[in-house]
């Protein structure tokens, strides 16, 4: 066969191409096997990936969806609470430090401050709806609300309210019974928000009773699912001053007379409260909780046996909300700690 000058000069395999009597290369089976093998590894690697993305994206959402509840009540508390007031005035006391009221033979001997309304951070026990088991810290106090149920009558806007703030535990009472839909028994953060019609004042007094207007046992309505402490502190005083940390728990504004002089609390209303609140998740509640008869076995249910006893005294916040947190991280269970400082707009403090 004769070969042309350009075949003699060029290599096998472009003397083949040239003469095109060679096929070009190509993929075997076993090849094709192989690359098919590594691309369903590789689809497969990413679909795990997507699936992993699509459930940490959930998860967040869940978590974020779990603490809505909490951070909206904790919101509706910080709201309220700095709308407190007592509307303090200066006015005469006779010798036993009491006001005029409707005493008639009322004869002044002192001048000081004077309200007729009421401002208290307890952490005692107190009277509450049948069913229901308060927990921690409340506050009591009235605030221009403005809520009437009567509709007869003309209700002016800015009417004061009775106020509750606290945390119990049972049956949530403002859910009715309904077949199917178990009102499982839970820590809640409710508020107590009686109409404006019934604050009344004591007329012999001049003001409201120590402590008798409070009765949280009905006009209940649940702020927050699964919140198991609440707590507020008020900053120390020394000589009628303020300090930056909050050290105290408790104020009473109708605290009594010390000889002549009245106490700082008396007839005011601190300039800062420090509020704490702490959450679970409501999955972790179902997981743990169940039917638990009384908030010292969901408590123990949680990891916090000890929940009652904790918060008792200012000075040990720090290792309380420390060892409460703890008992939940022993029992895996997510939750959220809520705290802020705020500001009474009501307050006109003086020394």
């Amino acid at each position: 066969m004769k070969v042309s000058p350009l075949q003699s000069f060029a290599g096998p395999k472009l003397r083949a191409t040239i003469r095109g009597n060679e096929s070009p290369s190509a993929f075997s089976l076993v090849e094709l096997m192989v690359a098919c093998a590594v691309l369903a590894m590789l689809l497969g690697l990413i679909s795990m990936a997507i699936r992993q993305m699509a459930g940490g994206i959930q998860t967040s959402s869940a978590k974020v969806n779990a603490f809505q509840s909490a951070r909206t009540g904790f919101e509706a508390v910080n709201r309220t609470l700095s709308l407190a007031t007592l509307n303090t005035y200066w006015d005469y006391f006779d010798s036993d430090r009491k006001p005029r009221g409707t005493n008639t033979n009322f004869t002044p001997a002192l001048y000081g401050r004077q309200s007729d309304l009421h401002f208290l951070i307890t952490n005692s026990s107190f009277t509450i709806q049948s069913g229901l088991e308060p927990v921690g810290h409340a506050a009591f106090f009235q605030a221009p609300l403005g809520y009437f149920t009567n509709t007869s009558t003309a209700n002016p806007p800015g009417s004061l309210n009775p106020c509750g703030l606290f945390v119990a535990f049972g049956n949530d009472p403002s859910k009715p019974d309904v077949a199917g839909l178990p009102n499982r028994p839970r820590f809640r953060l409710y508020e107590w928000l009686p109409s404006s019609e019934s604050l009344m004042v004591d007329p012999n007094l001049g003001r409201i009773t120590n402590a008798g207007w409070i009765s949280p046992t009905n006009a209940l309505h649940p702020l927050a699912e699964n919140v198991i402490a609440f707590v507020v502190r008020v900053p120390s005083s020394e000589e009628g001053v303020f300090s930056k940390s909050a050290t105290n728990y408790g104020w009473d504004s109708l605290t009594t007379w010390t000889g002549n002089r009245q106490p700082a609390q008396m007839h005011q209303l601190p300039p800062l409260v420090d509020v704490t609140m702490v959450a679970i998740e409501e999955a972790a509640a179902n997981r743990l909780l169940g039917d638990s008869s009384s908030a010292a076995s969901a408590a123990t249910a949680l990891g916090i046996p000890d929940l009652a006893t904790l918060f008792a005294s200012a000075s040990s916040y720090e290792s309380d909300l420390a060892t409460l947190e703890r008992g939940l991280s022993s029992k895996s269970i997510p939750y959220r700690v809520f705290t802020t400082t705020v500001p009474l707009r009501g307050s006109r403090w003086s020394p």
